[in-house]
């Protein structure tokens, strides 16, 4: 088939988190012809075929889409985008849709999950704050009403796509429940699982057999979404416990957050800040320890977790959809009893208690994660959904 991967989002290829050049390979991989596109505005030369409408036109030319000859779209829609799905359908390409969320959409469905949303949304001026809770109360009122308008730009998304692919199981019955409380359960058997391609360099690392200690945290930690003075309170608690000690090497990836992991660095000298860097200086880390921590008050199928996993560590995390589902029953990993420090720690305490008793394998979780996030694995998990 030829197959497009669409980028509809205006941020330019290189600057995105989102693995184009992996799915291409892996559709390749699969014998299938495949390319990006993408307005010509994000087009900024990364290195994958790519082509572009004409200026002034956009995605939404038809004429445009039948001279590509394009048989089906991956299409990172994050439940919306409704518009272009429905003209690709109505061309006859088959589309993928891939929400990247926990599933939790709709006032109606999910009340307090879209509150905390809007609650860490970094608004702190009282007078905007209660001008949020206004709209949100009319939004409920019209969800409740099934007048919602958002509500309805998730159901005509779900509409228009052949699959809309969630990153783990709990997001994917979380958003069926959406859609059964939005009266559209009949797509519920559109929505399917598969995580988000990694970079090459975590399926292909090959030194997997060298001694692991370590934790490992990675994020954007300026982003409220992450939750940093919980990680660094919880890190805290834990290496000053009995259980943890001040040779545990801890290692923190990431921009922002300097000011709480400053004060954790002050008082314990192995753990170390990094700040961003790219992915074989990640995985050369990821090689050395045990576990990867999240803090996040909400996620929705993040690199990262699948990242450390294709490198043979387990999870440690707060009790979101993504990590409890990864874990799949302590098989993974751990994930908390609440959002607080003292069960974050205590989950990272006993974490380190079952590779210490010899109950992790470093390979066998590598190579079945491996198989499932590396691009080849995705993509043949969502033609094979579309089929």
């Amino acid at each position: 088939m030829r197959i497009a991967v669409v980028w509809n989002h205006g941020t330019p290829l290189s600057q995105c988190s989102f693995r184009f050049e992996e799915y291409l390979r892996g559709l390749e991989e699969l014998g299938h012809e495949a390319f990006v596109v993408c307005p010509e505005s994000s087009d900024d030369g990364f290195p994958v075929p790519t082509f572009s409408p004409p200026p002034g036109e956009g995605l939404a030319s038809r004429e445009f889409w039948f001279d590509l000859r394009v048989q089906a779209a991956i299409v990172p829609s994050f439940h919306q985008m409704s518009h272009l799905l429905e003209l690709l359908v109505g061309i006859g390409v088959r589309t993928i849709a891939l929400g990247d969320s926990d599933g939790q959409m709709g006032l109606r469905a999910f009340p307090l999950a879209t509150l905390r949303r809007m609650v860490y949304a970094g608004v702190s001026d009282r007078r905007q704050r209660r001008r949020r809770f206004a709209k949100l109360a009319l939004r409920y009122l019209r969800s409740v009403q099934r007048r919602d308008p958002q509500d309805a730009e998730f159901l005509r998304s779900a509409r228009f796509s052949d699959v809309l692919i969630l990153g783990n199981a709990e997001s994917r019955e979380h958003f069926r429940r959406f859609l059964r409380t939005a009266g559209a359960a009949g797509h519920a058997d559109r929505v399917r699982v598969a995580p988000l391609a990694i970079n090459r360099v975590f399926c292909e690392f090959p030194d997997l057999d060298r001694e692991r200690r370590g934790l490992v945290a990675i994020g954007r930690w300026d982003d409220p979404q992450k939750n940093t003075p919980l990680l660094a309170r919880a890190l805290g608690r834990y290496l000053a416990s009995a259980d943890g000690g001040a040779d545990v090497p801890v290692h923190i990836f990431g921009a922002g957050g300097e000011e709480c992991f400053h004060r954790l660095c002050e008082r314990f000298p192995n753990v170390i800040h990094h700040g961003p860097q790219h992915p074989p200086v990640l995985a050369e880390a990821l090689a050395g320890s045990r576990s990867i921590v999240f803090s996040s008050r909400w996620e929705g199928s993040p690199h990262a977790g699948c990242e450390a996993l294709s490198m043979g560590a387990t999870i440690v995390g707060t009790p979101i959809p993504s990590l409890r589902s990864w874990c799949e029953d302590g098989a993974y990993g751990r994930v908390a009893s609440a959002h607080r420090e003292g069960p974050l720690a205590r989950a990272i305490a006993n974490e380190q208690a079952a590779w210490r008793r010899g109950e992790r394998d470093p390979a066998s979780i590598a190579a079945v994660w491996r198989a499932r996030s590396s691009g080849r694995g995705v993509c043949e998990a969502m033609l094979a959904a579309l089929s």
